[in-house]
């Protein structure tokens, strides 16, 4: 069984074009990338051969942009702006070097950032991938491989076979234990199956399926349980980019984000595109559930974010991304050639406004 969980909102989350690679790294490694150029495919986005496109771009900054956090996150105790960004987006007092409570908040933060660097980058360690693929985890470029299918269906399994009860008759949906709790969690969710179109045989319950992507959602990510699957009892994480991540109206890289900046400049305008796949891969990283990142009431407004309780901040994928973006803003480097991770200007940003018209404002550097 399965449920959409984490739909993003057009609010602040997002995407971009880069002009090199990382080399060694593919975003085939990560994901099992759909092919085509319909049914949720890639093709349009990412030439899975060549492994070049948009997706392979936007796949390069985030290592750029994780690599640059993690490093800065360091100099917590050295570094003045470092602090206040710290503050800002989770919380956490500016008192001068961080007291051992702060130093314990801080090291969780700066743990998230390595997790995601570890993902994005196929980290190993004594030639074992930390993230191994394991045909667990899928990429889809838009929501309509999903096929509705009502609760009188029949039923079936990671196989794609008809589910059979003791007697030898066909079970539907409804009748199918885990599926049927799966729908009452929302009176509202229907049965989508992915078999049809994918590899993957299993279901999503959510009231939105194959016409998520025709909303105004940037992408999502999605758990799925194939019934009586043997060897993936975790599940498939699969994450859905819509076309309007791709065409929504955020800079297609740092680069060209930065020569947008002018003094006044809210943040949460500036935030590149390639931040949806980042903002995702975190749902994936960190999973739902008391423990994990927050799921329907997450978050996207930058004013929220910077307003929230600190315990919301900490679980709120958004406020990761608000707080890559500023430093990289803030401590990029121009680069030969000038691609999309180069920075020419260095921009600072602080909080303007009160209450819920509050934005993060570029600084004159």
């Amino acid at each position: 069984m399965a449920r959409l969980l984490f739909p993003l909102g057009l609010v602040t989350a997002l995407l971009i074009f880069l002009f090199r690679t990382v080399s060694g790294l593919s975003l085939n490694d990560l994901f099992i990338v759909q092919s085509g150029s319909t049914d949720g495919g890639c093709d349009t986005h990412f030439n899975q051969a060549a492994e070049s496109g948009t997706l392979d771009d936007w796949h390069t900054e985030i290592t750029f942009a994780l690599d640059l956090v993690v490093n800065r996150l360091d100099t917590y105790d050295q570094d003045i702006k470092v602090r206040r960004a710290l503050q800002i987006f989770f919380g956490i007092r500016n008192n001068g070097k961080a007291s051992a409570p702060a130093r314990v908040e801080i090291d969780e933060i700066i743990g998230q950032f390595q997790r995601a660097k570890d993902f994005f980058d196929f980290r190993q360690i004594g030639g074992v991938p930390m993230y191994p693929l394991n045909g667990n985890r899928y990429l889809f470029c838009d929501s309509n491989f999903l096929i509705h299918q009502a609760e009188d269906t029949p039923a079936q399994d990671w196989n794609a076979q008809d589910i059979i009860d003791a007697n030898g008759n066909i079970v539907t949906i409804g009748d199918v234990p885990g599926y049927a709790e799966a729908l009452a969690e929302n009176k509202t969710s229907e049965a989508w199956w992915s078999g049809d179109l994918t590899p993957v045989n299993g279901y999503y319950f959510s009231p939105t399926g194959g016409d998520y992507c025709d909303g105004a959602g940037l992408g999502l990510t999605a758990e799925i349980t194939e019934l009586n699957q043997p060897t993936r009892p975790t599940g498939i994480e699969s994450i859905i980019l819509c076309g309007s991540s791709f065409t929504n109206g955020k800079p297609n890289n740092y680069r060209d984000g930065d020569a947008l900046i002018q003094a006044g400049t809210n943040l949460a305008d500036v935030v590149p595109k390639s931040a949806t796949l980042l903002h995702e891969a975190l749902h994936v990283l960190n999973g739902a559930g008391p423990t994990g990142f927050l799921q329907g009431d997450e978050i996207y407004d930058i004013a929220a974010c910077i307003n929230a309780a600190k315990a919301t901040k900490k679980r709120n994928p958004e406020n990761y991304i608000f707080l890559v973006t500023h430093l990289y803003y803030l401590y990029g480097e121009p680069e030969d050639g000038n691609p999309g991770t180069s920075i020419n200007t260095n921009w600072d940003f602080a909080v303007v406004g009160n209450g819920a018209n509050r934005i993060l404002g570029a600084l004159t550097p």
